[in-house]
């Protein structure tokens, strides 16, 4: 086939509504579940899969534009939820994990509307622009976010900028877990003493998530401390652990 006979995908969907476009993917996918993928060769097989993982990280983009247009008119409440993190944990019952990793991914490169009405550029650029190309995934963006959150908020914008554009950069070529190292790299450098944290940086970092009973009516907890409250739980524990 040559390039004037290349099939024009964007050229048939041009000037489909939303709703139109969401009603082609679902038949794609289901035609894609059904096709004869055992007609391709080896480097076929590879290929496609490269290119649906391109697909599904760009799909990324089209998610959090919804899901800031639904957070931005509190659209959540039309369906009887306060909250955007009610209506994805309950409302499409993802869960509470699941929900909160989806509004990170939102919070960080979609494009929400300020006061004035005008359209703010993506928290993190870069990494918004590394998403649009299908080069990352939200696995990425959720490591770029948690490094970015440990930055001191004494260090000027501009190594900020310049740090989220290094973690993008890193992302296009290496795995989330990558991403994590090259971070500790970047916060080493940024704070070799880590002096430049205050109260506000680590009250901001703080989190304590206390799971469901399990079966055996056991409970799991995921915290990130503080050093006051930690020092308070050591005391407790010596408490504890005396004997009597």
């Amino acid at each position: 086939m040559s390039d004037d006979d290349a099939f024009d995908a964007r050229g048939v969907l041009a000037g489909l509504a939303p709703a139109d476009l969401v009603a082609v993917i679902d038949a794609a996918e289901e035609s894609l579940a059904g096709a004869p993928l055992a007609t391709l060769s080896e480097d076929g097989l590879l290929a496609l899969l490269e290119s649906r993982e391109e697909a599904r990280r760009k799909s990324v983009v089209a998610d959090a534009a919804l899901l800031v247009e639904i957070s931005d008119r509190g659209a959540y409440q039309r369906a009887g939820y306060t909250t955007l993190h009610q209506l994805l944990a309950h409302g499409l019952r993802i869960g509470e994990a699941e929900s909160r990793r989806r509004r990170v991914t939102a919070a960080s490169v979609g494009r929400f509307t300020a006061m004035t009405g005008e359209r703010l550029a993506p928290k993190y650029p870069a990494t918004a622009a590394a998403v649009t190309d299908g080069a990352i995934g939200d696995g990425h963006v959720w490591a770029i976010d948690e490094v970015m959150d440990k930055i001191p908020a004494s260090v000027d914008p501009e190594q900020r900028a310049r740090a989220e554009e290094l973690l993008a950069a890193a992302a296009r070529t290496l795995n989330p877990a990558g991403v994590t190292i090259v971070g500790n790299r970047i916060l080493a450098h940024l704070d070799p003493d880590g002096t430049l944290a205050d109260d506000k940086d680590r009250q901001r970092q703080a989190k304590f998530r206390l799971s469901a009973q399990d079966r055996q009516l056991m409970s799991a907890v995921q915290a990130r401390l503080t050093p006051q409250l930690r020092a308070e739980f050591e005391v407790m524990f010596t408490r504890w652990a005396a004997p009597g």
